[in-house]
This record gives C-alpha cells, sequence and structure tokens, in this order.
C-alpha cells in the first residue's frame, strides 16, 4: 500500500514540470486552480488509551516510548485548491500515516479488558492515522501585495490502532490484544496570510484551532486542536513552482463511539517539500 502510493506521488511530482509553459504568467492572487504534490516528514509524539466498558479506565501508552514505534515518518502530500471568485477559495488535501513496527515492552502495560502485559512481551504494533482536511477561506484583502483571509475548514481524521503481545506468565503462553478505531470530523477556524514578494516568490503563514464536543448517533469528540503552517514558494516558470514548509499539529480529544472508547493525545511537527503548479 505505502509503494503504491509513494509511486503516485512521484509520479505527480515528475508530471508538474511538463506544465511549466502551460499559459500566461499568473499572478499571486489571481489563480483559479492550484495542485500540489510532494513529501512531508513529520515527527510524532502520541500518547492513547483506551477503555473499558466494564473496567472504567485503561492506561495511558506512549506509542513511541512504550511500544517503539518510529517517532519520524514520511509519507507523500498533495492538495488541490480551487478559486471560483477574487474572494473565494476552497481547498482539500490527503495524507496518511503508518507505523508499524514489533518490540519488547519496556514497562508493563494495562489492557482494556484488566490483563497486564508484562515487561519483556513481544509486541507488534500497527497504528494508522489518515488525515483530509477540507478549507473555505474568504479574503478579506486580495491586492498585488497582501492577501489575508479568515478560514473555516474540517479534517476528517481516521485512526486505526491495533497491538498483539505475547509473553510468557506463570509457565504458560499468554496473548493479549487492544484495538481502537474511530472516524470523524475535526472543525477547524482560523486565518491565512499571503505576501507576495514579487511575482516569482510568495511567503505565508496560516493558524488554525477549535475545541470540539460532538455527540452524535455515530460517535462522540470532545477536546481541542490547533494548526499552524508557514511556508514560502518560488515560481521559475509561469506555471510551476517550488514549496517549503513546516507544519505544526496537535490533538487532545476524548473519543467513544462503537469502536473505541478512550483518549488521544498527539503532536507532530515537520517540513513539507512540494512542487505546485497554477492556472
Amino acid at each position: 500500500m505505502a509503494t503504491r502510493r509513494h509511486s503516485l506521488f512521484a509520479a505527480l511530482l515528475l508530471m508538474l514540470p511538463m506544465l511549466a509553459h502551460a499559459g500566461e504568467w499568473v499572478r499571486p492572487g489571481t489563480e483559479r486552480f492550484m495542485v500540489s504534490a510532494g513529501v512531508f516528514l513529520p515527527e510524532f509524539d502520541t500518547d492513547l488509551r483506551v477503555d473499558s466498558k466494564t473496567l472504567g479506565k485503561g492506561v495511558t501508552i506512549d506509542l513511541e516510548d512504550d511500544l517503539s514505534l518510529k517517532e519520524k515518518v514520511d509519507t507523500g502530500y498533495f492538495s488541490v485548491d480551487w478559486r471560483p471568485f477574487d474572494k473565494h477559495r476552497f481547498g482539500a488535501a490527503y495524507y496518511v500515516f503508518n507505523r508499524d513496527t514489533t518490540a519488547t515492552a519496556t514497562t508493563d502495560i494495562k489492557l482494556n479488558d484488566g490483563k497486564i502485559i508484562q515487561a519483556g512481551a513481544t509486541l507488534t504494533t500497527e497504528f494508522e492515522l489518515d488525515v483530509i482536511p477540507f478549507s473555505y477561506a474568504y479574503s478579506f484583502i486580495n491586492d498585488e501585495t497582501h492577501e489575508l483571509s479568515g478560514t473555516l475548514g474540517v479534517h476528517w481524521t481516521t485512526i486505526d490502532f491495533r497491538v498483539d503481545a505475547t509473553a510468557w506468565v506463570a509457565d504458560e503462553d499468554a496473548t493479549g490484544r487492544v484495538d481502537a478505531e474511530a472516524d470523524g470530523p475535526l472543525p477547524l477556524i482560523g486565518v491565512d496570510y499571503r505576501y507576495n514578494v514579487s511575482d516569482r516568490w510568495t511567503a505565508g503563514a496560516g493558524l488554525e484551532f477549535f475545541y470540539i464536543e460532538l455527540d452524535d448517533d455515530v460517535t462522540a469528540y470532545k477536546g481541542g486542536l490547533y494548526n499552524v503552517r508557514v511556508n514560502t514558494e518560488y515560481w521559475p516558470w509561469q506555471n510551476v513552482g517550488i514549496g517549503v514548509a513546516i507544519n505544526f499539529f496537535g490533538l487532545d480529544v476524548d473519543v467513544e463511539d462503537d469502536e473505541w472508547k478512550g483518549a488521544l493525545e498527539y503532536d507532530y511537527w515537520g517540513p513539507q517539500l512540494y512542487l505546485r503548479a497554477r492556472f
């Protein structure tokens, strides 16, 4: 799956320079359509808790320290933006974080069924996080030098977590498993600013945040999140540019649905390197 995804992003990266001379020069702030493809290299800090309906709260697990998941990962990054009118923009992006490992437990871990995975147990851990951000922006200012916008967005997040453990307990093999699955929309509100140094060089920053209490027939979230992104882009060709960004994201929520009752806190930050085509 990861190989096919990386191949898709590599193909997109190879196609973008072919668009370098697709039309007349596009001044920043007047582009009607943009597509980006690149790589995202974040570093994670993740704490997760899986509760039991009968036994109450479980123990919070640090996925990096307790389960030896890698802190640094890499994934493909893809986004599209559409500006139907001068002051209105719509955007979407897609990236997936897959982390799995087999390691030895360094401390006792309490499962949601009351069993204990003892230190020294062999653990196989899988953690997948799918993120699909959708956004709308209204530009209060949009001239040759500045663009200042208010933004509304939704991060659709899907979480799939599993740990299988095998340990030697009381002279017999013992196995344990803990699972967590959840998905749902996480709304964001914020501001976005872009400064056009010239027709070839732009720089910008965006800040989004929200506190959510969502409770419906499907799932329930309660907590807060933030997203901060700083970027700069240089356009050596009339329709194709090179971009670099730093992205900070944090989420701290309690979750309750049919698949998982518990809590998740994760933070990541890292660079994005990408090519962008504009029309």
